[in-house]
């Protein structure tokens, strides 16, 4: 299930796969990532149902501020920015682009119904990777 209690399929990212492959044949059902089991198995009771979206963003805001990742320093009176849920999916996007990954599969994964949306917001480019990209495609040598 995706958000809005939409069901789709999309494609898995090899190390997630691995990762998924992990659990036994007889225990995948249910939640891929269930937070009431997360809590039994750190040994709390748990105290509401599975938790929000928005408590899971705050989670991960919280793990980048605590493990120091600045994505945007401090300027002026304007503080430092940590990293965030947002910021997980922009890098991804940016690595599958630098991995050569069209854009249109990079869409899918970030599950964007448009590969414009992924261009505008996720993966913007960087002008000499792709002139590199050209270069290499093009068989043509760098210019001195």
């Amino acid at each position: 299930m995706q958000k809005y209690a939409t069901e789709e399929s999309i494609p898995l990212l090899p190390g997630f796969e691995r990762l998924l492959l992990r659990t036994p044949v007889v225990d995948r059902k249910g939640w891929a990532f269930n937070s009431v089991s997360l809590q039994i198995a750190v040994g709390r009771k748990p105290r509401h149902g599975r938790f929000t979206a928005e408590w899971a963003s705050k989670v991960i805001c919280d793990i980048g501020q605590k493990a120091n990742v600045i994505v945007s320093p401090a300027a002026g009176e304007k503080p430092s920015k940590f990293a965030s849920a947002h910021d997980l999916r922009r890098s991804c996007a940016d690595q599958l682009v630098a991995a050569g990954v069209p854009e249109r599969e990079v869409a899918a994964i970030l599950r964007h119904a448009s590969a414009e949306t992924t261009r505008r917001h996720y993966a913007p480019g960087n002008v000499q990777r792709t002139a590199e990209v050209i270069r290499h495609r093009l068989k043509t040598p760098k210019s001195t």
